[in-house]
């Protein structure tokens, strides 16, 4: 089973601001927050299902990037 976004939360401004991600490993849940000006994301899960889930939140990011 491939990584697949769960659900994706958006802020005012419509960027990204949670999102929880189902891979074979396990469920990631995805936090964006913006730190000294930069926007930076934080995952809580287990290791080995983070490393599956980032290409997805790469894809999430490249997405919502010109909106």
């Amino acid at each position: 089973m491939s990584p697949r976004i769960s659900s994706l939360v958006f802020d005012k401004e419509e960027r990204p601001r949670q999102a929880t991600i189902i891979t074979s490993l396990g469920t990631v849940k995805v936090q964006w927050t913006e730190v000294h000006g930069d926007r930076c994301w934080f995952t809580s899960g287990g290791l080995d299902a983070k490393k599956l889930a980032v290409p997805v939140i790469e894809r999430i990011e490249r997405l919502t990037q010109n909106l």
